[in-house]
């Protein structure tokens, strides 16, 4: 493989200091040192180095990770063992992946490989789709190693071909350029999978992200489970429709609102290959949540399920509005005792806020509802407990009154 290098040894690599305030984090398995977690590092650090990583006390090494001077997070912990980073690690690294997820993802050929830090991977998500793999390399130090990472994926997985999707805002903070384009093998136009009793499939140049919103598979089943043949189904920022097929395939009558028309157009061909109907609209999810209402629409499931709302702490408050608007609407359409799941896949957002957000919403629509469940994100995108930011999707489902 073009440009493929081994680094350093460990002996042989540059060296960052704490300050003492961020040893026992450090220690103690957290992947992310911040600007002022670094007390000094030694001169001429390239973006993306291997370093190893001390207390200002010690000359033991803490930990080692990469390092780059130039990130809004410079240092990001991959061992905290006496360990080259090599080839031999990273396979080692998808192999743990793949072990942690045998038979725990079941009835479907799709799933999240590698979940970042969760998978002691800082910046690397693979997603597998039958025999095609999606790969983002997202900081400094994964790009320096693409080669050696690239090819443990291929040799590990198995997949006969993989294509590239990073394009994330995440690579322009760490002063890298944005890469699509295929990494091995032939790359289909058509990506084909399947989820149950469902033929899904996706462009990889079209798609968002890695291509397919994997970590709401076992809500999708959850809330199948819910439909009442002929009831309104309705899914709200639907991307290509995920909860609306599966809601049709068990009869409901489905709808999608999104403002992506690839997505809604993705959608219409999945419904026509598996012979079902959705009704689609486009547009903002709460001019068309307004447009319902008017039309006094009926619905005996909701879904409501917005993109990363909150990148931020200070986002918060402003985010739980709109998840509070959104829900307004949704209870004044919902039969009673119809059920509405609201997610979130923003780490900022708290199970708390969801909770706050609909109490208003339910006072805003003159009901009451019960809190049936609250779900987490699946096997496939571990929530490691030495990362809290690996915790990022959160739902809760209630049952109006």
């Amino acid at each position: 493989m073009a440009g493929l290098c081994y680094p350093a040894l460990m002996k042989k690599s540059p060296t960052v200091t704490l300050q003492p305030q961020a040893v026992r984090r450090i220690a103690g398995r957290y992947p992310f040192g911040h600007s002022g977690d670094i007390a000094r590092a030694d001169d001429g650090i390239q973006p993306g180095e291997v370093v190893n990583v001390k207390g200002p006390d010690s000359s033991k090494v803490i930990a080692r990770g990469y390092f780059n001077p130039q990130g809004g997070t410079p240092l990001r912990l991959l061992t905290w063992n006496d360990e080259d980073i090599d080839l031999k690690f990273y396979r080692a690294r998808v192999k743990a992946a793949l072990a942690r997820r045998a038979g725990r993802i079941v009835n479907t050929d799709a799933m999240r490989v590698l979940h970042a830090e969760a998978d002691g991977l800082p910046g690397v998500i693979a997603d597998q789709f039958a025999g095609t793999l999606g790969v983002q390399l997202r900081n400094a130090g994964v790009e320096r190693h693409r080669d050696l990472i690239v090819r443990a994926l291929r040799e590990e997985t198995g997949a006969t071909s993989a294509y590239e999707r990073s394009d994330t805002g995440e690579r322009r903070k760490e002063g890298l350029e944005l890469v699509t384009g295929t990494l091995w093998g032939d790359v289909p136009d058509r990506v084909e999978f399947f989820e149950d009793d469902l033929k899904l499939h996706f462009n990889p140049m079209d798609a968002q992200k890695t291509g397919f919103f994997l970590d709401q598979r076992d809500n999708r089943r959850l809330m199948r489970g819910f439909v009442q043949p002929g009831a309104g189904f309705l899914d709200v920022y639907s991307y290509t429709g995920g909860f609306s097929l599966h809601a049709a395939k068990a009869g409901a009558k489905a709808v999608a609102i999104d403002k992506d028309s690839v997505a809604l157009g993705a959608l219409e061909g999945a419904a026509r290959g598996n012979a079902l109907q959705v009704g689609v609209r486009w547009g903002d999810a709460i001019e068309q949540l307004d447009a319902l209402v008017k039309e006094k629409r009926t619905f005996g499931a909701i879904v409501l399920d917005p993109p990363t709302l909150a990148k931020r702490r200070d986002d918060v408050p402003r985010t739980k509005r709109i998840f509070t608007d959104g829900a307004a609407r949704a209870l004044r359409m919902l039969d009673s005792g119809g059920h509405l799941l609201i997610s979130t896949c923003a780490h900022y957002i708290r199970v708390d806020d969801l909770l706050d957000a609909a109490r208003v919403a339910a006072a805003e629509a003159n009901t009451d509802a019960e809190v049936l469940d609250v779900t987490y994100q699946p096997a496939d995108h571990p929530h490691l407990l030495s990362v809290p930011e690996s915790l990022y999707l959160k739902s809760i489902l209630l049952r109006k009154a």
